[in-house]
């Protein structure tokens, strides 16, 4: 059985990915945690079916890029994580990083963080930017007011 009207071979990449999870924790397991038969999970091992890292894959790539990204974040989200489309600029990130170290720095050497608690309050609101990919969040931004407490 050709895999359902695809019109050629699985993405190796696909397979390869699925593989590892089946690997990872044997196919006895896997197929008991996906509720299939071994000799189902086999199938898709060698590629005689489709199996869901593939169709998830074409699953995405049929759909809108943002209802994409809404199930890849659900996805990361059930494993822990959040979903980033692109990628993130390496300057901002170590601008935000390194001003969070500092303020955190100076509050753990000190016995008070009265003087600090503006100053780390600013770098979590950046961090959060960053990683929400909002503007302003490069750690340059210099129309926010700071202030020391």
């Amino acid at each position: 059985m050709e895999h359902d009207g695809h019109d050629g071979a699985m993405a190796p990449e696909a397979r390869e990915q699925f593989s590892r999870l089946v690997i990872s924790v044997g196919v006895k397991q896997f197929a008991h945690s996906l509720g299939v038969s071994t000799r189902q999970v086999n199938r898709m091992l060698s590629g005689a079916q489709p199996n869901p890292v593939d169709r998830l894959v074409r699953c995405l790539q049929a759909a809108d890029p943002d209802a994409g990204d809404t199930v890849l974040d659900y996805i990361c989200q059930e494993m822990g994580g959040r979903f980033m489309r692109g990628s993130l600029d390496d300057a901002a990130v170590n601008r935000v990083v390194e001003r969070c170290s500092e303020a955190l720095d100076a509050v753990a050497q000190r016995d008070s963080f009265d003087g600090q608690v503006n100053q780390l309050r600013e770098a979590i609101v950046d961090l959060h930017r960053l990683i929400e990919g909002e503007s302003g969040a490069d750690g340059t931004d210099s129309t926010r007011a700071t202030s020391e407490e």
